[in-house]
C-alpha cells in the first residue's frame, strides 16, 4: 500500500504546473503485446526507484502480457539485436527527462544497459507532460494504423498490458476537438466545442479523483478513456497523422484555454452527441444545432448556454487538482488502509 501512495502522489499535479494541467488518459486496454517506437531518447522507470537509460530513440520497446506481470525487451530493429529488461509486475514510466542528473543527449548502447537507482526526486510525470512534441508512437489495431502521443506514458499489467498517457489539458482538448469537428471552418463553433470537451473532461476528472479518495482503485492511474467512453481522444483522424488539428481549431482552444461551463461556481456536467433527425434529451447538446447556431452569428458563449439555462463560462481553478487535494487523498488512503 505504501508503494501505490507514493505512485499515486506523482500522478496528481504539482502547483506550478497548475495553469496549464496534465491528465492521465487511457489509450491501451488490455493488450497481450504491444511495441511501442520512439521520436527522442527515453528511460524505462521501474517501480519508484529505479530506471534503464537513457535509450536511444532507435530503440523500440516490446512489452508482452507474462501470466499477470509484464516481459520488457528492448529491440534495436537497424541491427536486429535485442535485451531483456525482465519481467515486473510493478507500473512502469516511460520518459524523455529525469532532471539534471541524467544526460538525455548521450544514451547508452543496448548492450551497456542496466538498472540504475532513480536520482531522488527526478521523476515528474506532469512536468515531463508539458513537452508536446512527438514523443512515442503506438500501433492502434482497433483505428487501422499508428498513433504518435507526445507522453509520457506510465504501463501497469492488469488482465493484460495497459498504457495511460499523462497529456497537457490543452493538447488534450485540441486532439478531441479535432476529432470531433476537425473540419469545421466556423471559429466560434469550434469555441464552444473546445469548452464542451474541456468542461466534461475536468468533470470527469473531479468526480473519478474524489472516487479514489473515498478507496476505488480503479481510478488510481487513469481519470479517462480515449475513446468515446469519455470522449474521442483516439480516432481515425490521429492515425498515421492523416488529418492533424487545423490552425483554426488551435486558435478555438488557444482563446478559450481555460474555460469551462460552470454552474454556481461548479462544473457543469455536459454532454453532447450528434443528433441528426432524432431528438436528444433534454440537456444534451446537439452538436449539429450547435453549429447552425454559430454558423448564424451567434456567440460561443451564447450558443451552450442557450442549451444549459443557468449556466456560465468562465476560466476555472482547477483547485481540486492541487498538491493540497493530493496531500488529502494520500491522508484518506492512509486511513483507508488501517
Amino acid at each position: 500500500m505504501k508503494r501505490f501512495l507514493l505512485s499515486l502522489l506523482l500522478f496528481v499535479l504539482c502547483p506550478c504546473l497548475l495553469p496549464a494541467g496534465t491528465l492521465h488518459v487511457l489509450i491501451l486496454k488490455r493488450a497481450a503485446r504491444t511495441e511501442l517506437s520512439f521520436a527522442q531518447n527515453y528511460a524505462v522507470v521501474i517501480g519508484e526507484d529505479h530506471f534503464y537509460g537513457p535509450i536511444s530513440k532507435e530503440n523500440r520497446l516490446l512489452l508482452e502480457n507474462a501470466n499477470g506481470k509484464m516481459r520488457l525487451t528492448l529491440h534495436n530493429p537497424q541491427k536486429n539485436t535485442k535485451k531483456s529488461l525482465g519481467i515486473t509486475n510493478e507500473k512502469i514510466d516511460i520518459v524523455r527527462s529525469l532532471g539534471k542528473q541524467v544526460d538525455f543527449n548521450t544514451p547508452r548502447a543496448l548492450s551497456s544497459l542496466q538498472s540504475r537507482p532513480l536520482p531522488a526526486g527526478n521523476l515528474n510525470l506532469p512536468k515531463d507532460a508539458h513537452h508536446i512534441s512527438p514523443f512515442v508512437t503506438l500501433r492502434q489495431a482497433a483505428y487501422g494504423g499508428n498513433i504518435t502521443y507526445s507522453g509520457p506514458l506510465t504501463v501497469y499489467a492488469k488482465n493484460g498490458i495497459n498504457i495511460v498517457e499523462t497529456v497537457e489539458l490543452e493538447n488534450y482538448v485540441t486532439q478531441v476537438v479535432n476529432c470531433e469537428l476537425g473540419g469545421e471552418k466556423n471559429l466560434n463553433a469550434l469555441k464552444a466545442q473546445s469548452v464542451m470537451v474541456r468542461t466534461f473532461a475536468l468533470f470527469m476528472v473531479q468526480n473519478r479523483l474524489a472516487e479514489l479518495e473515498k478507496g476505488n482503485q480503479k481510478w488510481a492511474y487513469f481519470q479517462l478513456f480515449s475513446t468515446p467512453v469519455d470522449q474521442a481522444y483516439n480516432c481515425r483522424k490521429r492515425v498515421n497523422d492523416k488529418e492533424p488539428p487545423s490552425a483554426l481549431v488551435k486558435q478555438a482552444v488557444k482563446e478559450t484555454s481555460g474555460q469551462a461551463i460552470l454552474r454556481n461556481k461548479k462544473l457543469a456536467r455536459v454532454q453532447y452527441n450528434t443528433c441528426a433527425q432524432k431528438a436528444l434529451p433534454k440537456g444534451v447538446i446537439c452538436q449539429e444545432r450547435m453549429v447552425k447556431m454559430a454558423r448564424s452569428g451567434k456567440d460561443y458563449k451564447a450558443v451552450l448556454t442557450s442549451f444549459l439555462p443557468g449556466t456560465h463560462i468562465e476560466v476555472y481553478d482547477m483547485q481540486f487538482l492541487s498538491s493540497e487535494a493530493a496531500h488529502r487523498l494520500k491522508q484518506a488512503l492512509k486511513s483507508a488502509a488501517k
